[in-house]
């Protein structure tokens, strides 16, 4: 029996490393979580606790944070051996060339991958050829292939909340965190979801990356938490979409009622959403949705990001919406190399003419996990060496000579969307230097629409974002694209499923690219040619034509 200590640092239960524990419990394991914010003397309670296997979460920013707590229970406690998952070493194993600190990766789903790591180290048998992981083999990273993702998504156990719940905060909340789903219909260039389709499957025949829950185990799985930690008022679904499958959200209006009957917050891909599923979670009892607006220009959402909706589906879906009265927020993308200034005040007057209750606004990173991304590294459009921290609210990374109004305009987006005459008078404010008042006025209002128009609870949230709040304006280091002593240049690496090696310096990335046999995704917004296409699947035709995975 092993003993394995999940580690994180924001304050959020993370539904991955509940399902790893449920797994690792249920074949005879012990498992906690430790959230540095919430810990006392976190590096001492994970000492104390005595684990075998430290489990870490990594996204691209913050894959380094737990190395000094490493290096330090490392000395008390010689034994131990350390395994990271998550985006960020699913697409760069380089991590493993830290070998002080990480012992293996795992690259997507992970609940068996794990379960045969940690068999194996109790065993002592070696690690080299369990599928998903990667290991350090003759001091070069080695990722093994795939196995099959999960099918059935019903024969895995409950998520193990107690490892979360056990924190006060995060049990007496109003808001619970639950996922319905995997996967997402989309493949957006910015997002690592179009490079997991084809790298997180193992490619076997009827293999599906775009899964869900039953609704009867949903259900079920709902009110095992609820007879355990009964002060949750709300649910707040944290999948790509809940409209995933046709039918699906039909037979869950239904039972989710009757068998649950909690409010719920949720995503919805609105390519994909029609007025019966719109009715129907409404009827199940839908408070509100997000959608990712992301620019308010057709052509970039289609030509460059791969949303697929055009405005005639932006426009139409918030009208019935309104119509259930579900309240709606927007994401938005502010910095991405496929719009200029202009563009993205367009994304402002979009926001003022679809009214939302809330807009989300990130900074665009360009991650090697995405498209679009790697694209940005083989033109040379990122400042590599720049450090921006763990967070997409902060600063950007991009080469842009606007810089400082792109940043200043996503801490302002709300003002310009709300307030009367907002956009020239921000206009103006982006002009002036960085400050903390910018960053404030961000602040605020995702506060106002987390709490407040999403129900999550005024106490709650203000509570939640001051616990992360290094998370969201984050200037730690972790953001440079700088990897140690690493100087491979990410146009000399091979794409052979793991992402590219970081950058030590300029390299080649400062040359003038090779000429090119097709236009970039940037490019493709101007230059790409007009061909006939299949007529496009609209709102009023009343289908779901979301099954593709």
């Amino acid at each position: 029996m092993a003993r394995v200590a999940f580690i994180v640092t924001t304050c959020h239960e993370f539904e991955g490393m509940k399902v790893l524990s449920s797994v690792l419990k249920q074949h005879g394991h012990q498992t906690d979580c430790f959230i540095s914010g919430l810990e006392r003397n976190f590096l001492q309670a994970v000492e104390d606790w005595k684990p075998d296997v430290i489990g870490i979460y990594a996204t691209t920013g913050q894959e380094t944070w737990s190395f000094p707590y490493i290096e330090r229970w490392r000395k008390k406690l010689p034994h131990l051996k350390t395994l990271m998952g998550g985006p960020h070493p699913s697409f760069d194993i380089e991590i493993l060339r830290e070998a002080e600190y990480i012992d293996a990766t795992i690259k997507a789903e992970g609940e068996y991958a794990m379960l045969d790591v940690i068999n194996a180290w109790e065993a002592n048998r070696s690690i080299d050829d369990i599928p998903n992981v990667a290991v350090l083999k003759d001091g070069e990273p080695f990722q093994n292939p795939i196995r099959p993702a999960i099918q059935d998504l019903d024969s895995l156990p409950f998520p193990d909340v107690d490892i979360f719940y056990k924190y006060g905060f995060l049990a007496h909340k109003r808001v619970m965190q639950v996922h319905a789903s995997r996967g997402c219909q989309n493949s957006c260039t910015y997002c690592s979801v179009g490079l997991m389709k084809k790298e997180w499957v193992s490619g076997g025949k009827n293999e599906r990356f775009n899964r869900v829950k039953s609704v009867d185990y949903l259900c079920e799985e709902m009110n095992d938490i609820t007879a355990r930690y009964p002060h949750f008022r709300m649910v707040n679904f944290g999948d790509a979409a809940l409209n995933m499958k046709h039918g699906w959200l039909e037979e869950f209006a239904e039972k989710w009622p009757k068998q649950v009957g909690l409010p719920f917050a949720c995503n919805v891909n609105i390519n994909y959403l029609n007025e019966d599923d719109i009715e129907n979670m409404s009827r199940a009892g839908c408070a509100s949705v997000q959608f990712g607006l992301e620019s308010g220009s057709e052509d970039v959402r289609t030509k460059v990001y791969g949303k697929g909706y055009t405005d005639e589906i932006v426009y139409s879906i918030p009208k019935l919406l309104r119509k259930h009265k579900i309240t709606y927020r927007t994401n938005n993308i502010m910095g991405s190399p496929a719009e200029t200034l202009d563009d993205m005040f367009d994304t402002v007057q979009a926001n003022r003419e679809l009214k939302p209750e809330g807009c989300t606004v990130l900074i665009y990173r360009p991650f090697r996990s995405t498209q679009l991304g790697r694209e940005d590294f083989e033109e040379g459009r990122v400042d590599i060496g720049k450090d921006i921290g763990p967070s997409i609210q902060h600063d950007s990374q991009m080469k842009r000579e606007d810089l400082r109004e792109v940043v200043n305009l996503q801490k302002l987006f709300n003002l310009a969307v709300y307030l009367p005459y907002g956009i020239p008078l921000v206009k103006k404010l982006v002009k002036f230097p960085r400050n903390p008042v910018y960053d404030w006025s961000l602040l605020a209002f995702l506060w106002y629409q987390h709490a407040v128009v999403s129900g999550y609870g005024m106490f709650d949230d203000f509570k939640l974002g001051v616990l992360n709040l290094g998370q969201i304006f984050g200037r730690s280091s972790g953001g440079t694209h700088l990897y140690g002593e690493q100087t491979n240049a990410f146009l000399d690496t091979l794409d052979t499923g793991g992402e590219a090696a970081f950058v030590g310096d300029g390299g080649l990335l400062e040359e003038k690219p090779a000429p090119r046999k097709k236009p970039t995704l940037v490019e493709r917004r101007h230059f790409q040619p007009k061909r006939k296409t299949a007529k496009k699947q609209t709102p009023a035709d009343g289908k779901d034509v979301a099954q593709a995975s």
